[in-house]
This record gives structure tokens, sequence and C-alpha cells, in this order.
């Protein structure tokens, strides 16, 4: 792979890819490692539920030319929104997700109007918390699957906020790609996001409206605390074995 120097990033590409069915597909290329090179455009997406791609979608991402996609949504999940057939002739898929730590619960409990905005931030906390001592081999699979599976590859789960937006954290810590970057590539979920409505279902009242906005404020500074845990809790795997695959240039 070529050494591409940061300063040479081409900043006219289109991080978010314009999809109609779908509304947090991003590029994760175009970001700059520590020692100066880029994570290649095109190689690596990230995205929100693809069951509602409407056929141009289906078009764009022909051309986009996905080999592989890690799904990261349960197995309830993935048989209430089925994936479409995504356009390419060997599209390997990896169902490989979970169901974050009591994730329905907090999302019928928010319905509801049965949790306070202290109690959804200490939930939060533990959904992220559990990505890092509960879901250690989830991430290790991904990582995995990075490096060996042919790209263009696809992570995405519902909403592409958390258990996406952990993955590709992970993804990025593992490229060399600096914290503050990854953060800001986190917080892009809140830009592209779906309704409300969406996550929670029915009508959104006042003080749903308010714990969903503090789970998002609070979003970024878990990430990093959980950055930190897996630096503390990283196991002897190889931490070149992702920059030799061909995501950096």
């Amino acid at each position: 792979m070529s050494h591409v120097p940061a300063t040479h990033s081409p900043s006219t590409r289109a991080r978010r890819v314009p999809l109609q069915g779908v509304v947090n597909f991003r590029d994760l290329g175009g970001y700059a490692s520590a020692d100066g090179r880029l994570t290649r455009w095109g190689q690596i997406f990230r995205s929100d539920v693809l069951a509602d791609l409407t056929d141009t979608d289906l078009d764009i991402l022909s051309s986009i030319g996905l080999r592989a996609v890690c799904d990261l949504r349960s197995d309830s999940e993935r048989l209430s929104k089925p994936n479409p057939t995504l356009p390419g002739a060997a599209v390997r898929i990896h169902a490989i997700g979970f169901m974050p730590h009591r994730g329905d619960e907090l999302l019928a409990d928010t319905k509801a109007g049965k949790v306070s905005v202290p109690e959804i931030e200490e939930r939060v906390r533990e959904i992220y918390r559990r990505f890092v001592t509960d879901q250690c081999g989830t991430f290790a699979k991904l990582l995995d699957l990075v490096e060996t599976e042919p790209l263009p590859l696809l992570i995405h789960c519902t909403s592409g906020r958390d258990r996406t937006g952990f993955a590709s954290a992970v993804i990025l810590m593992a490229l060399g790609v600096p914290r503050a970057t990854i953060a800001e590539d986190y917080a892009l979920s809140n830009r592209y996001r779906r309704d409300l409505t969406f996550q929670i279902g029915g009508i959104v009242q006042d003080d749903e409206l308010h714990a969903i906005r503090a789970h998002r404020r609070l979003e970024g500074e878990v990430v990093r605390e959980q950055e930190h845990r897996v630096d503390r809790d990283r196991d002897d795997r190889d931490p070149d074995a992702v920059k030799s695959h061909d995501a950096r240039e």
C-alpha cells in the first residue's frame, strides 16, 4: 500500500451516501491515522437498517460493489426487518449481532415514560460497558472479518449508532486513527439519524424526548470511556493485523 499524506485527503468526497430508504449510510474513508496514512474511501462502510432500501438505492449499492456485510442486529431484529437481497454475485452476509444489554427494556421503558434522565444515563453507560466486557468475541470476530473478507465491506445494525458506532470506533482505533477523529465520526450519527418515532415507536412525548436527548449527549463521553477500557484490556492480538489489510493507503 502506498503512503498518502493526510494533507492529500480528497476533501470533496462525500462521507454520507445519499439513499432513500437508509439515512445513516457512511463511508469510513479519508481519516488520517497517526502515521499520516489515510483510511481508503469506498472500502469500509457503516449503516443503519437496510430493510427499506429502494430500487434506486440498490442501484447505488451495486455501483459501490459490496462484497461482505456484517449484520450486528439480534436474531429477532433480523427476523422483524430482514435485509433485501443485495446486488452483487457474491455478497457474503455475516450475522454476528446481539441485542445490547437490556436494550429492549430500555426502549420499552422510555416509550412508557418509566425512565428518568439520570436512569437512562446510567443504563447507557452500562450498555457500553457491556460492549467491552460481554461482546469482546463479537468485536474480535468483526476485526477478523475486516482483515480477511474481500472489500468493500458494510457494518450495520438497526439505527447505525450504538453497536455500529462502537464497531466503527474499534476498527478506526485498530487503524491508528486519533481518538478525537473517532469521536467526531461517532457524533455524525446525531446528524444522520432516524426520526425518534422509528426508535421507540408511536408518538414521542416531551419526557421521552428529554431522555433520548440525554442518551445522545452521553454517547460520546461513554465511547471515550470504553476506548480507554479497550486499551487497558487489549488482548494479545497482533496490533498490525488490521493495518496489514487494504483498508489504508
